[in-house]
């Protein structure tokens, strides 16, 4: 099978600012309170004024962190490394399957970026993705991993399925998007990966508290998941979930 490697490295200081920045002041889903949790200091950027002081001060904060963690960063990186490989390459044959598609032969590395950033965007265009660097347990790295690199695939099937889509709508706030956050631990919670993951894999808690038909999300589309994966299979599911969401619009309007 031709499935890309994930590489492990350090993400770019330009590209940990603008994140960092984005989600503590432009985010509706107020995801700053996880920034904050650990790094509690980091609460003082909102005293500053000016866009310009706020960048300065998160790149000196950054830099700062980073240097006080340098051993650790160091560390864990080789630790993520040598867990992901035990199970990199049964993952990859079982996600494939359970999507029905193969990993394009175009793309070999996929790239988990060192981050001090405890939440972890992705980059379709690129592959790539940050991950936190000290998480307390190696079985948390592992499911963000897993949830990250079920996206690369998931949206190539997805393209398949629904060529006409606007690759835009792949990305916060549309339909599209949510509903892929809302797949990922599905299919991460199926028991071929559970043989691999070992753990339930968790939804985001803003989905936990929107309900359709006095179920939340995350049971609603499980249940459509289970129930269309043993009669059909995974493309008629998506066709049934992306009805579903759309029929459900403004519940996400979040």
């Amino acid at each position: 099978m031709n499935a890309p490697k994930v590489k492990f490295t350090d993400i770019p200081l330009s590209r940990e600012i603008y994140f960092m920045h984005s989600f503590l002041f432009e985010d509706n889903w107020n995801w700053k309170k996880y920034i904050i949790k650990k790094h509690p200091k980091i609460k003082k950027v909102f005293s500053f004024k000016s866009k310009e002081e706020k960048i300065n001060f998160l790149k000196n904060y950054i830099l700062e962190v980073k240097k006080e963690n340098q051993k650790l960063i160091k560390q864990n990186k080789k630790k993520y490394q040598k867990d992901w490989k035990k199970i990199e390459k049964s993952f990859f044959i079982t996600l494939s399957e359970i999507l029905e598609i193969n990993w394009p032969k175009n793309r070999k590395v996929i790239k988990a970026m060192m981050s001090i950033n405890p939440i972890c965007p992705r980059f379709l265009n690129e592959w790539s993705f940050s991950i936190f660097y000290n998480y307390k347990k190696i079985s948390y790295a592992r499911e963000v991993i897993m949830h990250e690199c079920c996206h690369f695939l998931y949206f190539e099937k997805w393209k398949k399925v629904f060529p006409k889509t606007n690759h835009r709508k792949f990305e916060t706030p549309y339909l599209e998007w949510h509903l892929s956050e809302i797949i990922a631990p599905i299919i991460l919670n199926d028991l071929r990966i559970q043989k691999i993951l070992n753990h339930k894999a968790d939804f985001y808690e803003e989905y936990q508290n929107i309900k359709i038909e006095n179920k939340t999300v995350p049971e609603y589309f499980n249940n459509l998941y289970n129930k269309t994966i043993k009669e059909k299979n995974f493309t008629e599911f998506l066709k049934e979930a992306y009805k579903e969401i759309k029929k459900n619009k403004e519940l996400f309007k979040i």
